[in-house]
C-alpha cells in the first residue's frame, strides 16, 4: 500500500469481551490502483488487550488489485 494506510470505521458494536468493527478501507496500491475494501473484525479483547482478531474482507477484490 501508499502510505498512509487508511480504515475507517463505519459502527463498532462491543458486547462483553468481544468488540466487532465494520470499516471502509481508502487506500492505494504502489502503482496507484484504487484498494478500498471493506473489513469486518471481530476482536476478542481481555485484560484491556487485544487478544485475538478476526478479520472478514472482500477476497475478490484483493485477488482482482494484486493480481499480476
Amino acid at each position: 500500500m501508499r502510505p498512509p494506510y487508511k480504515a475507517t470505521a463505519r459502527h463498532i458494536i462491543a458486547e462483553g469481551e468481544y468488540v466487532v468493527v465494520e470499516a471502509m478501507g481508502n487506500n492505494m496500491t504502489p502503482d496507484g490502483k484504487l484498494y478500498n475494501n471493506r473489513y469486518c473484525w471481530v476482536c476478542c479483547m481481555g485484560d484491556g488487550k487485544l487478544r485475538a482478531i478476526n478479520e472478514y474482507m472482500d477476497t475478490e477484490l484483493v485477488t482482482n488489485t494484486f493480481q499480476q
